[in-house]
């Protein structure tokens, strides 16, 4: 390989953004979903989180709590996440999503698939499996990374 490993980590970074930008914006996004992309960002950590802090939301998705704030706000309003006490301490507030939260959330997750569906269908299956065993290998070297990170921390 004459490549040197930093000129295919920027390869690689060049055919992510070609590959996947234009097809996946969220220009794309159905009409029927009214969130903005970072309000869909807050649902979609919302909904992996579980029921997460609003600290610890601020921290999974690097923003400042004050702006986080303002988003969670408008997500209260339009009926998308409520705020709850924690019941072991209530100087804690949490986040979970509404049913019509999760619908939204649902139905984003499922437009981004077929998308992906799509762009993936001009591959042939040792391509596909190719792919599929490479983002497998960049999966697995983050998990041992990060897990080697939290106990170093």
């Amino acid at each position: 390989m004459d490549e040197s490993r930093e000129e295919l980590m920027v390869a690689i970074d060049d055919l992510v953004r070609q590959t996947f930008g234009p097809h996946l914006r969220p220009r794309h996004r159905p009409a029927m979903l009214d969130l903005t992309v970072g309000q869909m960002e807050v649902l979609h950590t919302i909904g992996h989180l579980g029921a997460p802090s609003m600290s610890d939301l601020s921290r999974e998705l690097g923003l400042h709590p004050s702006s986080l704030t303002g988003i969670v706000d408008k997500l209260v309003r339009a009926g998308k996440v409520r705020r709850e006490s924690d019941p072991e301490d209530r100087r804690v507030v949490r986040v979970v999503l509404t049913e019509e939260g999760l619908a939204e959330r649902d139905l984003d997750r499922a437009h981004r698939r077929e998308r992906l569906r799509g762009l993936l269908g001009a591959l042939d299956d040792d391509g596909l499996r190719a792919l599929h065993d490479a983002l497998t290998a960049l999966h697995d070297a983050l998990a041992v990374r990060d897990a080697g990170e939290v106990q170093g921390g």
